[in-house]
């Protein structure tokens, strides 16, 4: 009775571990995610941590600019005291509440407050235009992702295919050297080919396997849930599909003439990296005019109603001394120990510094268009070149195949 009862926790146990292991199966199942380059650029731009922290960025340069037009602003305070006098020998009261309010408004800052608020503006701006340049990087990176897995997945059927091949050759070789056909340092050629075409497959499933990683972690994707793609146009050109076993893709080839200084000068004049950098050097202007106002003075205007109770407490303004004060307050620095120069200095710094950048960059933009241009025409000649070459090999390799097998070639001619 005992056994029968382990035997039947057991089973018991075993059960539910398999159908947990089924449910995690079909769970993970659940989580794959087939995505096309449509989906692929909107999830980025929603969920990629960079955009996000860009975001927060740009709330924050809205926070700065909101801090600067509060200085326009009226400055209101009240104030409230409760003072508690025992045994004093002067006040016949125990019980004294104060009540005060006051307000002070900005008259003149010498240019600080206006150029401070042209400064934030700008660089609002800026963080806006930076912001533009991340999506289009971003979108630039979705979809080199997405064709990276595209192309890897073609360099794993191109490895496998080959090793097919290999392993199909080095079966006609094991076949002849038995008849005596062939040598046996054939055979061991055969052998060490299909030996060297193994870690290439393996190679390629690795850049397949990294390249799945590498988008899910642009897309802010769970790395354990699995992602597909789903290419919805041609990936290469008629010719080439010819011969490529029905491979369905997602690359189009469309030959186009590129002029470089017109190309040049569209980047210059779109290129929102080139839109920020000018808008931060007219805030780091602005922020020098406001810093110079430090040599300046300023003028307030002063307002405050005070209400201090007399004797005894009362509801009534009566019993309260009630009286306002108002008045115009000029504050002229004459020395604060150099702190104005060096804030006028370092605020040229800034500005000089940005201008350096601002010409660095335009230099890389014309170089990188450059680059990117020469880059398309090499990959343009590599592609009207191997186009008709695929068609070519592959009919050349089933021929020296075929005379392999009868014996009419040799293993050198086939390798």
């Amino acid at each position: 009775m005992y056994s029968k009862k382990i035997i039947y926790i057991s089973l018991s146990i075993y059960l539910l571990l398999f159908l947990s292991a089924i449910g995690s199966a079909a769970e993970s199942q659940k989580e794959i995610i087939v995505l096309t380059e449509k989906e692929v650029i909107e999830i980025a731009l929603k969920n990629n941590y960079d955009i996000l922290f860009k975001k927060e960025e740009i709330k924050e340069a809205q926070a700065r600019l909101q801090q600067a037009w509060s200085q326009v602003l009226p400055y209101i305070s009240v104030n409230a005291s409760y003072t508690r006098y025992e045994n004093h020998p002067m006040f016949t009261y125990e019980d004294n509440r104060g009540y005060s309010f006051s307000a002070t408004q900005l008259l003149f800052s010498g240019g600080r407050v206006a150029n401070t608020i042209d400064s934030a503006g700008k660089g609002l701006k800026a963080t806006q235009e930076g912001s533009k340049e991340l999506e289009n990087k971003i979108i630039y990176s979705a979809k080199q992702s997405f064709y990276n897995i595209i192309l890897a997945k073609e360099f794993v059927r191109i490895r496998k295919e080959t090793l097919e091949l290999a392993e199909e050759n080095l079966s006609i070789t094991k076949e002849r050297c038995k008849k005596g056909e062939t040598s046996h340092y054939d055979l061991l050629r055969s052998e060490v080919e299909v030996a060297n075409i193994k870690p290439q497959l393996i190679k390629a499933e690795n850049f397949l396997k990294v390249s799945y990683n590498f988008l899910k972690v642009l897309l802010g994707i769970d790395p354990a849930k699995g992602i597909e793609v789903n290419p919805i146009r041609n990936f290469m050109s008629e010719s080439i599909k010819a011969v490529s076993n029905g491979v369905k893709g997602g690359f189009n080839y469309v030959p186009e003439e590129i002029d470089l200084n017109r190309e040049v000068n569209l980047a210059l004049e779109r290129r929102p990296a080139l839109k920020e950098i000018a808008l931060q050097e007219k805030a780091a202007k602005a922020q020098v005019r406001a810093t110079f106002a430090g040599y300046l003075p300023q003028v307030n205007l002063n307002f405050t109603d005070y209400a201090n109770q007399k004797e005894s407490f009362s509801v009534g303004r009566e019993k309260y001394d009630d009286y306002w004060i108002a008045g115009i307050t000029v504050s002229m620095p004459i020395f604060d120990g150099f702190l104005t120069h060096s804030k006028v200095k370092e605020a040229k710094a800034r500005e000089r510094k940005i201008c350096i950048l601002k010409d660095k960059l335009t230099d890389n933009v014309k170089i990188e268009v450059e680059n990117t241009i020469l880059d398309l025409k090499a990959a343009k000649s590599t592609v009207e070149s191997q186009e008709e070459n695929v068609a070519r090999a592959k009919e050349a390799y089933q021929i020296i195949r075929q005379r392999y097998a009868l014996g009419q070639a040799s293993q050198l001619d086939l390798l």
